[in-house]
């Protein structure tokens, strides 16, 4: 059985906008999400969900390169 975490992540935010991609600690917010949640027992599969604007192109391209699964949708039901 497949359990898996979806992490929503927009560079978009309306109050800190590109909080995921900010550094904290050396690495981005959304690596040390993604890190966390290798720790759970139960979780065996983690996706970042993100938009199809151009925005998250950099969100996409992130997660590509450090082997993240991402998946876009629409910005109103991502």
């Amino acid at each position: 059985m497949t359990i898996a975490a979806i992490v929503q992540a927009r560079i978009g935010s309306s109050r800190l906008p590109g909080k995921i991609l900010m550094d904290l600690a050396g690495k981005p917010m959304l690596h040390h999400v993604v890190d966390r949640l290798s720790y759970s027992k139960l979780i065996n599969k983690t996706v970042i969900a993100t938009t199809v604007l151009p925005e998250d192109d950099r969100t996409e391209e992130y997660c590509t390169a450090n082997n993240f699964n991402c998946f876009r949708g629409s910005s109103s039901d991502v």
